[in-house]
């Protein structure tokens, strides 16, 4: 089981990025010039225990995934996985099934009625299971390793009609993007689509 905290630990320059509030992708978006979300792997899958405890399931249980990797001007910065029992795949979170190379903040961000937990950090240890996880998606895409031994990691459960979905970002980069702020250019807020949005 991992162990997550509610608190962010010792003083990397990827301290900022992981409890930064509101859209992660939003601030990368932000960041540079192009934001883009490849998307690694889509469907019905096992869960660890730990999602399904944090998503008030048994410990074996099914679910829909999703898992991403975002990009800043090319450059691959985060692994993302998102899931929620497979039922809610087809009710409340239906709309997870066709995003496509869109970012969830197109959901999670632009429509009412749903709420956000608070976020829990982690370092995700190797020889874990969600480490060789998130080595595995960061081969993919990336056709290198990933950058730290011991990766930063945050998530949060957004709720949408009961229906719970956790969201989960891994800070896989090497250490050189996560200046503060990320580029020159500030972050501001908008509406712009290419810009609104996180995982």
């Amino acid at each position: 089981m991992m162990t997550w905290t509610d608190k962010t630990r010792g003083r990397s320059p990827v301290r900022r990025w992981l409890g930064a509030s509101g859209s992660l992708s939003a601030r990368l978006a932000a960041a540079g010039d192009v934001f883009s979300v490849q998307v690694m792997n889509q469907g019905r899958q096992p869960l660890s225990r730990d999602e399904a405890l944090a998503l008030g399931l048994p410990g074996r249980s099914a679910g829909y995934v999703r898992e991403v990797v975002l990009r800043v001007d090319g450059v691959a910065v985060v692994f993302a996985r998102s899931v929620t029992p497979h039922v809610h795949s087809l009710g409340a979170w239906r709309s997870i099934r066709g995003l496509g190379t869109r970012p969830l903040a197109d959901v999670l961000f632009k429509r009412a009625g749903i709420s956000r937990s608070t976020l829990a950090f982690t370092r995700i240890k190797p020889a874990t299971r969600l480490s060789r996880q998130v080595a595995r998606g960061w081969q993919q895409a990336t056709n290198g390793p990933v950058a730290a031994r011991a990766l930063p990691a945050r998530r949060s459960v957004f709720t949408r009609r009961s229906a719970p979905l956790l969201v989960m970002e891994v800070f896989a980069a090497h250490p050189e993007p996560w200046c503060w702020p990320f580029s020159m250019k500030p972050y501001q807020p908008t509406n712009n689509p290419k810009k609104d949005h996180e995982n």
